[in-house]
């Protein structure tokens, strides 16, 4: 069986309802909807402001300086093994000596150089202690931090110069080892030539430097504190108390149990909302008219069956009733208040009823059936519901979850300031 040909009043119901989306589309919001969103709770967000920044100003008295102390030394080569050609002209790896320099043995030697009775030293040391090498290079800096700026030097300089000892006894080590193999390689041979050539090796081993480095440039006791300042600590405070501030103003506007703000009706119905000044009523509703495809106030004109009116608060009913009722032709124009369209019964009768006396302006009661009221929208095929800052957020939100209107019907969210 075929589909019947759309009628021109759907088909032009229809384009007024894609031109409604099209021009009043709800667009994702911006960073100054945002800011607004925030303004609305401006004491609370600056409460936050003020509170983090206060905490913040407090800690920067409470937190003690801190200085940071410089010791850059140059690692000298290892001697090379005479038995091995592969060690002679080797580099020093750098990394490797950073890690030494910031080992275990070496910051309990130096926390003894400095304060051999503070047994908790050593372990301060190694949490304030850095060492980094310069990529391809055999030049360490040793970094300190501590409270006492003095100190921070001392304990920089300990911890170079407990490497430099422990780097000292290992080359030592090494010489006598490459000393005692040569030895015994020369009470292993009986040719006089071989032990010639080795007792040789073994006076150039014995002229190699065992220096194992040296510290180029050590550190002083720094004049300026580490520690951030108190306005680094109110900037601080600031960008936290913005952050906070913004999120529980945030939270304080969706937690409102009115819907106060515009924006927030359009949230719950999903929709752009239209305005409507109370300095100026006439000229919102017909804006308003303009949007479902009457500029000119000719429902029929329009495809328009008529407009059906809600609201969970009568009185906003009545405004905008009243006010369509001065604004739209009233020769062309039905109109039914709320009691009357509560005399009429439920089910096919309203649309029955609405399509007699269309184009139609019906006024619905805040206890009207949700059925009805979507029988009703069906049948004028444009809905205006309204609300005011004191409308209630949970009761409209109800009615958006709820209702379920038929498709093609023009839903118009109406606010009144």
């Amino acid at each position: 069986m075929a589909k019947p040909e759309p009628t021109y009043s759907t088909r032009l119901r229809a384009a007024n309802l894609q031109r409604a989306n099209e021009e009043f589309a709800v667009k994702p919001l911006s960073l100054m909807e945002q800011f607004r969103k925030v303004k609305r709770r401006l004491p609370i967000f600056l409460a936050a402001i003020i509170a983090c920044m206060l905490l913040a100003a407090a800690l920067g008295l409470f937190v003690k300086p801190s200085y940071e102390a410089k010791t850059t030394l140059v690692v000298h080569q290892l001697p090379a093994d005479p038995n091995n050609t592969a060690t002679v002209g080797q580099r020093v790896d750098i990394d490797t000596e950073s890690s030494i320099a910031g080992s275990k043995i070496v910051t309990q030697e130096a926390a003894e150089r400095v304060d051999a009775g503070n047994a908790s030293l050593p372990s301060d040391l190694r949490a304030n202690l850095q060492v980094s090498g310069h990529s391809q290079t055999a030049i360490m800096d040793i970094y300190v931090t501590d409270a006492s700026a003095q100190r921070a030097a001392d304990l920089a300089n300990a911890v170079a110069q407990s490497y430099l000892d422990q780097r000292s006894e290992n080359i030592e080590k090494l010489v006598e080892g490459y000393q005692a193999t040569i030895e015994s390689q020369i009470d292993a041979t009986s040719s006089q030539a071989a032990k010639t050539a080795l007792e040789e090796r073994q006076a150039q081993i014995a002229i190699t430097s065992v220096y194992p480095g040296r510290i180029i440039s050590p550190a002083a006791a720094p004049t300026v504190a580490e520690t951030r300042g108190t306005p680094i600590y109110l900037l601080i405070g600031l960008v936290a108390g913005s952050l906070i501030g913004a999120f529980a103003a945030f939270f304080a506007d969706r937690r409102d149990p009115k819907v106060s703000y515009p924006d927030r009706f359009e949230e719950i119905a999903n929709r752009p909302v239209s305005l409507v000044s109370s300095a100026n009523q006439a000229e919102g509703i017909r804006r308003t008219l303009r949007r479902i495809g009457a500029p000119e106030g000719d429902l029929a004109a329009g495809g328009i069956n008529g407009i059906t009116i809600h609201s969970n608060e009568p009185r906003l009913s009545s405004i905008v009733y009243e006010q369509l009722k001065q604004v739209l032709p009233a020769k062309s124009v039905n109109f039914a208040t709320a009691s009357a369209f509560e005399a009429i019964e439920s089910g096919s009768s309203v649309k029955r009823v609405i399509a007699a006396k269309a184009p139609l302006v019906v006024e619905t009661s805040a206890k009207t059936e949700l059925s009805k009221l979507m029988l009703a929208a069906e049948g004028t095929g444009v809905i205006f519901i309204i609300a005011s800052a004191e409308s209630s957020y949970k009761a409209l939100r109800d009615l958006f979850e709820a209702a379920v209107f038929e498709e093609g019907t023009i839903i118009v969210p109406v606010f009144l300031t």
